[in-house]
């Protein structure tokens, strides 16, 4: 019968050997007796070259440092066999039990509790596997010691810039806290709730209340959320917000390594928190890579894929687990997309992960809780965003011809439409905003040129809707960068992708720009800027400039980041002459009232919006009334010259076939049905 070992055997091998199969190369020059240690042996360390050690049998060879490599390789390699026979074994158990199942009448299924154990200690014996090859990069490199850790590594490579150094003070009375952490909680947590909020004021009551029991992760999150919260509220960079920010930052940063582990649920948490406070601090941590971590970290705890029908599992562990998931996959693809880089994973490797299925963490205590609702919407749209960005930017480079191209526009259009038919009115007005420009932004995607659809192979009514989404886009967000009580929503994310769509705006103007100059558009029916004088399209592109600049200036006062504006200003400075100089040639238009050139876009030719049965919404401000979406067909004639053109989006009764004609494997998974519309 075989020996077996023990966890503790595997994990900690013996690496001293009786007697050495060779000496190594220094003692076998020399002729003196080698005994073989390891790392180095003893003659070795004694003259000071123990780095040089090595020895000429086939497990080190001569040049290779002398390392423990080749005995957790042997640990890893028992590891899997052990795994592999546990399998083998539950498989032939699984079987046998089959074949005795079907002999006798079907009953319901019971997990024994040996199964139960069975599963466990596979999965731990797994989670030793992967934890080990995680620690081991921490031994086998030039440069590393043994104070290395996982979060020493992690915030070495994500540092931008290093904290200034701040006087680090202690937490504020908890009823200076309080309104932070509410702001924290209103604004941000109900849109990415990958923690609980009772356990969130639990550790608010162990720090104020019973200081002898808090924990170092207690501490983190309170001061993560503090900097989260500080940091969305300040308006320029160096001012008291921004300061106290960093002060519970530098201060959390100590905390580090006690929180940041992989192969924990917290150890993710705490490095989501990381990721949220990245986007309101660009300047000092890298969003993408932390995000990418986060990604990694997920996927090694398993959290892409539902547990297991034996596995035994709570209902608040399993939503949880799909919340976090869910959080991941929303941060992963909004850096991601708006830096215009790669996923961490793809949506096919994470297909069977089901939405969080509750409002509120606990129905009976509801009343104390906030609702997390608005994130399913957010979940949602981020699925559509994910398909169509995987699809046309990284899946292949291959040109699509236009009946293929237009099709999938349509489709996804038809999905975007859907989504937003489901957003109930009764939402908060910055949560009903906020969507609004996702939609916007959505939709710009779709019509803008890209790998599958060049800016020379755009039809003329793409190159309409993308002048017409921008416009709106910039109208909406510009004025949300002037007020420090949106600033919750705006992060470093945001402002990449209005470069995104200023970048898009300037090629297609730049692909047809006579053209895109001669559509005018006269005011909508009904709307609250009836008695402005309409815009044409030059001066309208003119203002459109402007507002991107003045929305990319946001980062250079709040994070002393002007790359953005500076590049986005010499990429269209040309195109901004030269609409100045078509403005001087054409002769100005009479009106009976003064433009308003704030007044923003609006149409007048339609009666029908795109969107019918969504929320409508109007926002208290002088510049933000709520803008119509391009009309879904043209029946009202505003010049001579002009012709009407079927809209891309397809109207509300629309339905696309069940296979439409695109290269076969470039395809998204169609069969969306949006949760966050279900009561």
């Amino acid at each position: 019968m075989a020996k077996t070992e023990s966890i503790d055997a595997l994990l900690n091998p013996s690496l001293r050997v009786s007697r050495p199969v060779a000496a190594c190369a220094r003692c076998r020059s020399a002729k003196i007796k080698c005994d073989g240690k390891l790392p180095a042996c003893s003659a070795c360390e004694r003259s000071g070259k123990g780095t040089s050690c090595t020895s000429a049998n086939d497990e080190f060879a001569r040049g290779k440092e002398r390392s423990y490599v080749a005995a957790l390789e042997a640990a890893a390699q028992r590891l899997q066999k052990k795994i592999e026979r546990a399998r083998t074994e539950a498989a032939i158990h699984g079987a046998s039990s089959s074949s005795h199942a079907a002999q006798r009448p079907q009953k319901s299924r019971r997990i024994s509790g040996t199964r139960r154990r069975e599963a466990s200690d596979l999965d731990e014996l797994v989670s030793d596997f992967g934890f080990l090859t995680v620690n081991a990069t921490s031994r086998d490199f030039h440069g590393f010691t043994s104070t290395m850790s996982f979060a020493k590594l992690l915030l070495s490579a994500a540092t931008k810039e290093e904290l200034p150094p701040v006087e680090t003070r202690g937490l504020p009375p908890r009823y200076a806290a309080t309104p932070m952490i509410n702001h924290y909680l209103e604004n941000i947590y109900v849109l990415l709730p990958f923690f609980s909020e009772t356990e969130l004021m639990s550790s608010l009551s162990r720090i104020y209340n019973d200081p002898s029991s808090v924990s170092p992760l207690d501490v983190w999150n309170v001061r993560l959320i503090m900097a989260i919260a500080y940091a969305s509220c300040s308006q320029r960079k160096g001012d008291e917000n921004d300061k106290t920010a960093l002060q519970h930052m530098a201060a959390a940063r100590t905390l580090a390594h006690y929180v940041l582990h992989p192969g924990t649920i917290t150890g993710v948490q705490a490095l989501l928190l990381l990721v949220q406070y990245a986007l309101v601090d660009p300047a000092h941590f890298n969003s993408w890579y932390l995000v990418g971590m986060a990604s990694r970290l997920v996927i090694d705890l398993g959290l892409h894929c539902e547990p297991p029908p034996e596995t035994k599992i709570s209902k608040a562990t399993l939503d949880l687990r799909r919340r976090i998931f869910h959080c991941t996959y929303a941060l992963d693809r909004l850096v991601s997309m708006s830096l215009d880089r790669a996923f961490s994973f793809t949506d096919d490797s994470a297909a069977d992960v089901q939405l969080p299925t509750v409002a509120t963490e606990n129905p009976s205590s509801a009343l104390f809780l906030r609702s997390i609702r608005p994130c399913l919407f957010l979940f949602d749209i981020r699925r559509v965003q994910s398909a169509f960005y995987q699809t046309t930017r990284w899946s292949s480079r291959t040109q699509w011809p236009l009946a293929t191209a237009a099709t999938y526009a349509s489709s996804v259009s038809n999905d975007i439409h859907a989504w937003y038919s489901t957003i109930p009115p009764n939402l908060s007005q910055r949560h009903l905003m906020l969507f609004n420009l996702e939609r916007l932004y959505c939709q710009i995607l779709v019509v803008s040129p890209n790998q599958r659809v060049p800016a020379s192979n755009m039809t003329d009514l793409n190159k309409e809707l993308v002048f017409e989404y921008s416009a709106q886009y910039a109208e909406l967000l510009q004025p949300i960068t002037q007020d420090v009580t949106w600033h919750a929503y705006l992060t470093y994310a945001d402002i990449c992708r209005t470069k995104h769509v200023g970048q898009k705006f300037v090629e297609v103007m730049w692909s047809d720009f006579d053209r895109l100059l001669k559509t005018s558009h006269a005011i909508r029916e009904g709307s609250p800027l009836t008695n402005s004088a309409p815009l044409d399209n030059g001066q309208r592109a003119t203002i459109f400039l402007r507002k991107i600049i003045d929305i990319l200036d946001f980062a250079r006062h709040r994070w002393a980041m002007p790359e953005m504006r500076e590049k986005f200003e010499q990429e269209s400075a040309v195109l901004f002459s030269r609409l100045k100089s078509r403005q001087l040639e054409v002769k100005p238009v009479q009106h009976n009232n003064p433009p308003n050139p704030t007044a923003g876009m609006v149409y007048g030719h339609a009666t029908n919006n795109m969107y019918p049965n969504a929320p409508q919404f109007s926002y208290d401000g002088n510049t933000m009334a709520q803008l119509p979406s391009p009309p879904v067909n043209q029946d009202h004639n505003v010049h001579a010259d002009m012709k009407p053109q079927q809209m891309l989006t397809p109207p509300e009764d629309y339905r696309m076939p069940a296979n439409y004609g695109l290269p076969q494997g470039s395809l998204p998974r169609r069969s969306y049905e949006f949760y966050g519309g279900r009561s």
